[in-house]
């Protein structure tokens, strides 16, 4: 970052960490932050259709020639890495300069930071935020980050920074602790967002999101909509409010109005998204274990009593068995396909595996095709959830919104 002026140093940021989350509790700040007044930008990873998503200030991608001509002014400054003795460049690692470079030309007001993976090498740890948030630890990237939760928070925690407050929405007191104790040894103020913020009273809504009374010790919101589903998604919230209160007394004006507005128009594609109806379609992106399960028990709570058809692609490095034991319940129709790319290679393993754990099995290569025979063997009252990686959404949604050739009818 030296040799690009380290552009970093001249933004306010707010740095966003932890394995699930990350994406909701991004999208929820940045929103409320636009209610407010201010220009935000927001660096996002993975991206689902292209990279663009990744850059986005106020919620609108960074055009292509943008993109390309960043990229043609840091790919040269990147190569001198190796020269200097650093090493190559990962592509995260040019990602996030480029990240910098954009919102500081921009002139945002404030940027949310999300972490790639881990924390305390991830390449955005380079920054000293305005304050930095830990969602919660579960078991994801294991190869690199700790075979155990109290490892892997360990690694997360190196996001913590001297008189920088740290937000965790981590519940599990063993695991909040490795937060806690790591804070201390940094100088960081540690804030459990769960005892900042109280959901006084909560009422889904389906697939429209919640309607929530809750309190802080500055802000209180009666009434107030959460336009994304999902019941994780008020531990999200919890950790969002907590950010809002700490800026608050940071001085920055944000009023419950602010706050009101940013939540009802908070989205994230490929979130619990509805895309489609008779049948209901629903897409996420969950590609963990905990990920897998959360959205699970979300769907139980907005289609009680119903089966559903499940089409699933996952990576190989992925913790397969346990993906699949998560979404047991309601499947009805398991249809095992293939994500793009290598790390899709082993999908028949997939297959395999979901064969142990689901009453019927179908395998589909072409992530197009185990769409239409989900459609196919859909009955009526049923719903269809494709899952397990960013990868198969980013087909299956071109494909449901019109965007691939061959797109389906969704109103059949």
């Amino acid at each position: 970052m030296d040799i690009l002026g380290n552009p970093h140093e001249r933004l306010i940021m707010i740095h966003v960490a932890g394995t699930n989350g990350k994406g909701s509790v991004t999208a929820m700040v940045s929103q409320i932050l636009m209610a407010a007044g201010f220009r935000v930008g927001a660096f996002t990873s993975p991206h689902l259709h292209c990279y663009s998503e990744r850059f986005q200030i106020d919620r609108q991608m960074i055009s292509e020639v943008e993109l390309w001509e960043l990229i043609g002014r840091v790919a040269p400054e990147a190569a001198k890495s190796s020269e200097l003795g650093y090493g190559n460049l990962t592509e995260f690692e040019i990602l996030t300069a480029l990240a910098f470079i954009y919102f500081e030309s921009q002139n945002v007001d404030i940027a949310v930071i999300e972490a790639g993976m881990g924390g305390i090498f991830d390449s955005t740890n380079i920054i000293t935020p305005l304050i930095s948030v830990i969602t919660n630890v579960g078991l994801d990237h294991v190869e690199y980050l700790g075979k155990d939760r109290i490892s892997i928070a360990r690694n997360k925690a190196g996001i913590a920074k001297p008189g920088i407050p740290l937000v965790s929405g981590e519940r599990d007191p063993m695991v909040a602790e490795v937060l806690q104790e790591q804070a201390r040894k940094t100088g960081a103020s540690f804030y459990k967002a769960w005892e900042m913020v109280k959901i006084e009273r909560e009422q889904s809504l389906g697939t429209e999101g919640f309607r929530v009374d809750f309190a802080t010790p500055g802000l209180t919101g009666r009434g107030i909509n959460l336009a994304m589903p999902g019941r994780f998604q008020l531990e999200n919230l919890i950790s969002v409010l907590a950010v809002i209160e700490l800026l608050c007394q940071a001085g920055y004006a944000i009023s419950m109005q602010n706050v009101a507005s940013g939540l009802a128009e908070a989205a994230l594609p490929g979130r619990l998204e509805l895309v489609g109806r008779n049948p209901d379609v629903i897409l996420d992106a969950a590609h963990n274990p905990e990920g897998a399960r959360s959205v699970a028990g979300a769907l139980e709570e907005i289609y009680p009593g119903k089966n559903r058809v499940l089409i699933v692609g996952i990576l190989d490095d992925k913790d397969v068995p346990a993906i699949l034991e998560s979404l047991r319940c309601q499947t009805r129709v398991c249809i095992v396909t293939r994500p793009d790319g290598p790390r899709g290679s082993n999908w028949q393993q997939c297959r395999q595996e979901a064969e142990r754990i689901f009453p019927l099995v179908i395998g589909v290569e072409s992530i197009e095709d185990a769409v239409k025979k989900g459609f196919e063997v859909a009955k009526p009252g049923e719903y269809l959830l494709i899952t397990g990686s960013f990868m198969t959404l980013d087909r299956a949604r071109r494909m449901l919104m019109g965007t691939w050739h061959g797109a389906v009818n969704l109103n059949r």
